[in-house]
């Protein structure tokens, strides 16, 4: 739409260009048709106004030119009105110096109405007609020597003043509708026709003008996902007339709960996002919960069919520049923090926040090693969307586990650097393995199999972690001595591996997998009971499971 817009403010001052030039080479002809070349008694005299007036055409144009490059986007008005005058100015003294009431050159007075109609539309455009109307007539008024006369150009400026007034009425009309279409098409552009916010198109144009702004200013600026939870599920039982109504209430009510200089889009399909300027990340969290707050509290048609009986929606929210300096980074960090909150029993605000990032101080961890852990992160959230969120899921179990039990501070950061960087060998697999919703064959097993190794050597080459590779390489070892790489059993297995193990398999079995179906809570616990002593420490189940009743609330 901007390039749109920079061709027709283009064109629009080239037809500007035109109007201003005749004007000022009509006015010239005039002025040289006041010469009497017979009575010409100094030609250096008439040589040297004449280039003084070429002189003043030329840096006139130079101006206009300049004035429209650097200054036409900023819509200066005051330097137009200006011009106008001058326009004004130039006039009075033709019409004066070529004869007053009887200058045959009063008619290009009309270039000034449509200079000025062009520019400010039809309410300058008739104020300018009628003070060039009273002009005519003052001067009719003042200049004739009788009332014949008076009559004569009185009747003759009348025709002129109506043409004035009818070109400035009907020009400014046109003008008035080519920019109210102008404006349909720039909504149309930018607006979501269904939800009356604005689109995808116009959310990334705007989040790249208020990162560069706050960068400027030094100011923090934050960004809201938002995600309807279980809108399938409404669509499928109502039908998708309801869930449009659906996404229309939301779009209303996400208006209404924004402040004045907030931006929302429809990001797509039931996602939405907020950009708020300014706005540091407690303030965009009170934002998030207000919205996830006042949806849930909203009646919707239907709304006892959901899972939960009631309408509900999941808000994850990044900061710039702490989760991200950058248009893309700000944006997977959002979405990131929403798909925490959506798999973390939804209805809920969730800010982002990265497992390095939290544990800067007190482990040195150099920017390189930290890009390249959060490059190969990000390549397998592109592979593998479920691999991603179920590492910041484990994360989270194994950083409560930790704290349940009551770890060493310097083993509550390992737990959680382990847990972060236990699947990171899955970016050697392929992308169709990782999605694959049939069942495994041996041979694609084997190579998922792998992946703890992988893990363990990549991350063995980084001093900072080096302590943590026996933790990632055995987290997938059984209690009985079954599991894999190196089938360890027992205490014989790390501590740490062995609290992972548990939470991996935990939030593997609660979460939406390829080749899985999702089990409850109850039905994971009475599988990690099952499964007590042969894959899993006996005594860390039953603590887990007690752990997993203080958290209830947050699960």
């Amino acid at each position: 739409m901007k390039k749109y817009e920079k061709k027709r403010n283009q064109k629009i001052f080239e037809v500007l260009l035109i109007l201003k030039s005749i004007y000022l080479l009509m006015a010239l002809v005039a002025l040289t048709s006041t010469v009497d070349i017979n009575k010409i008694d100094n030609p250096i005299t008439v040589a040297v106004s004449a280039i003084g007036v070429l002189l003043f055409m030329i840096t006139y144009f130079m101006l206009v030119v300049y004035y429209h490059k650097h200054f036409v986007d900023r819509c200066n008005r005051i330097a137009k009105v200006i011009e106008i005058i001058i326009l004004l100015f130039i006039f009075t003294t033709i019409v004066m110096f070529t004869g007053g009431n009887e200058s045959p050159y009063k008619f290009i007075c009309i270039f000034i109405v449509l200079i000025s109609t062009i520019q400010f539309g039809e309410k300058h455009s008739i104020i300018t007609a009628l003070i060039l109307s009273l002009e005519l007539i003052l001067i009719d008024f003042m200049m004739s020597p009788n009332k014949e006369t008076l009559s004569i150009y009185f009747e003759r400026d009348l025709v002129l003043i109506a043409s004035l007034l009818v070109t400035a009425f009907i020009l400014s009309m046109y003008v008035n509708i080519e920019v109210e279409y102008s404006k349909d098409l720039k909504r149309l552009a930018n607006v979501d026709e269904l939800t009356g916010l604005f689109n995808h198109r116009y959310l990334q144009q705007q989040l790249t003008k208020v990162i560069k702004d706050s960068e400027e200013k030094k100011e923090n600026a934050s960004l809201l996902f938002m995600d309807i939870d279980y809108f399938k599920n409404y669509n499928d039982i109502n039908g998708h007339q309801h869930g449009d109504w659906v996404l229309k209430k939301i779009g209303i009510i996400l208006k209404e709960s924004v402040r004045e200089n907030d931006i929302v889009a429809r990001y797509g399909g039931e996602e939405f996002v907020a950009i708020l300027p300014n706005t540091d990340k407690n303030t965009a969290i009170e934002i998030g919960e207000k919205i996830r707050k006042t949806i849930e509290d909203t009646y919707f048609y239907a709304q006892e069919n959901q899972p939960d009986e009631n309408m509900t929606i999941s808000v994850g929210v990044s900061c710039y520049p702490e989760n991200g300096k950058s248009k893309h980074e700000l944006i997977n960090a959002a979405d990131d923090a929403l798909y925490r909150a959506k798999f973390f029993n939804k209805n809920r605000v969730e800010a982002y926040y990265s497992v390095l990032d939290e544990v800067d101080d007190s482990l040195y961890i150099n920017e390189k090693i930290k890009k390249s852990l959060k490059a190969f992160i990000s390549m397998i959230n592109k592979k593998d969307k479920y691999t991603y969120g179920h590492t910041e899921r484990v994360v989270i179990y194994s950083k409560w586990f930790a704290e349940f039990l009551g770890l060493s501070e310097e083993e509550k950061i390992d737990i959680k650097l382990a847990a972060y960087l236990h699947d990171i060998g899955k970016v050697e697999l392929p992308e169709e393995l990782l999605n694959k919703r049939t069942k495994l064959t041996d041979d694609e097993f084997s190579k998922i199999k792998e992946h703890p190794v992988v893990s363990a050597e990549l991350i063995e080459s980084m001093k900072p972690f080096e302590r943590l590779t026996p933790v990632v390489k055995y987290h997938h070892e059984r209690y009985d001595g079954r599991g894999y790489p190196d089938k360890l059993e027992g205490e014989k297995i790390p501590y740490l591996s062995r609290i992972i193990t548990i939470a991996d398999s935990f939030d593997a079995m609660t979460s939406h997998r390829p080749y899985n179906f999702r089990k409850s809570r109850d039905e994971a616990i009475e599988e990690l009971r099952n499964n007590a002593g042969t894959q899993f420490d006996p005594a860390l189940v039953e603590k887990f499971i007690s752990m997993l009743e203080k958290y209830s609330d947050k699960i």
